[in-house]
């Protein structure tokens, strides 16, 4: 099997964007899964999970439930206009839908795959790729977490680390969802109803004299944004239903159960009648940067570079959230673009070459360690 060149890199690329993969269109994210299967080598087991109408695909040299590394990317992504499913590249830079977010990565997945299994290597590898990370992963990377039974021995996610960053920590998310019943009446006989959005926006109140200060400026405390206060219909009319979502950003120190916790209870105080639900939660991540998986990584990416790779937290959500239950090193780390979700999204491509070359660098020498797996 050959070595991934720049000119198949770009081609293959290209061919990943054009699919509209945004989250929910399954025939794209099929279409693209299908070609992606195309692109793994003879010789490699092959397994398509669907989940709720969504569907992953695992590809591996050997174990995929147990793989000593776990290669995890999604191609879903978010909404764009047509122009953008067309990849252009200028100066050696490549913009797209999903460029960097995270279709670069798959080309590299695969041919890293590609080239385990032409040299018979005794390293388990798998290439999972997911189709619906952008709203949550709940379907794809969590479902292989918690009933699948993946269990990597290290898992790469380069979704995360943009410019060459390793991040060793990143924060958990809990959202949580709340529900507020009243009655309606004519505004001008308001004690005739009760106004559903009363105890929700007390409830906001008590929120933000908790968090709102650690809103204020970057730092990694647990942070509160009032994503959503919806209710009522017309200014005239007590308002009879209305519902509050609270999106918190939250570290190591604390965990998603504990602030749904403290909602639920400060939810009690002001009303009883209030209804808490989670809508979505995610544990924090955290590696030790001093772990030899780890400090191997980071080498393979130094030496590819020539520069020292700099350590980080990182404030955003990724899949790698769904396993950190399992405390076996994160490998997060990106090569250079920008612009994620944005108009011009973009992805250098000498950069992701180089990424290539890292990630080789770093299975060679995992490989030749098969004894310390």
């Amino acid at each position: 099997m050959k070595k991934l060149t720049k000119d198949m890199f770009i081609k293959d690329l290209a061919k990943l964007v054009s699919f509209r993969t945004v989250t929910g269109d399954i025939e794209q994210n099929r279409k693209a899964l299908d070609f992606i299967q195309a692109r793994v080598a003879e010789g490699a087991r092959i397994k398509r999970i669907k989940n709720g109408g969504y569907e992953c695909l695992i590809a591996s040299n050997a174990s995929a439930r147990e793989p000593d590394i776990c290669y995890l990317t999604h191609v879903d992504v978010v909404a764009g206009r047509p122009s953008q499913f067309k990849m252009t590249i200028k100066d050696g830079t490549a913009f797209g839908r999903g460029v960097s977010d995270m279709k670069f990565s798959i080309p590299i997945g695969y041919a890293l795959l590609n080239g385990l299994i032409s040299s018979g290597s005794r390293l388990s590898f798998a290439l999972v790729v997911t189709t619906d990370e952008e709203t949550g992963g709940f379907k794809g990377a969590s479902y292989l977490a918690d009933r699948y039974g993946l269990k990597p021995k290290a898992l790469i996610v380069p979704d995360g680390g943009d410019g060459l960053v390793f991040v060793d920590k990143a924060k958990g998310v809990c959202i949580v969802r709340v529900d507020s019943k009243g009655k309606p009446a004519h505004s001008s006989r308001i004690w005739e109803g009760k106004n559903a959005l009363e105890p929700l926006i007390r409830l906001c109140d008590a929120v933000l004299d908790r968090y709102g200060r650690n809103n204020r400026r970057e730092s990694w405390k647990t942070t509160a944004n009032i994503g959503k206060l919806e209710g009522g219909v017309s200014a005239n009319q007590v308002c009879p239903e209305a519902c509050a979502m609270l999106d918190f950003r939250f570290s190591e120190t604390t965990t998603f159960a504990a602030i749904f916790d403290e909602v639920s209870a400060i939810a009690k105080k002001i009303d009883p009648t209030l209804k808490v639900s989670v809508y979505s939660k995610g544990e924090p991540t955290s590696t030790d940067a001093a772990d030899p998986t780890v400090r191997r990584f980071i080498r393979s990416f130094e030496s590819a570079y020539r520069r020292k790779i700099k350590i980080r937290k990182t404030y955003g959500a990724s899949d790698a959230r769904h396993f950190s239950k399992l405390r076996v090193p994160i490998l997060m780390i990106k090569p250079h673009g920008g612009d994620i979700h944005g108009d011009d999204e973009n992805v250098d491509i000498d950069s992701c070459m180089l990424f290539y070359q890292a990630l080789e660098d770093f299975l060679r020498t995992s490989g030749s360690g098969q004894k310390h797996w």
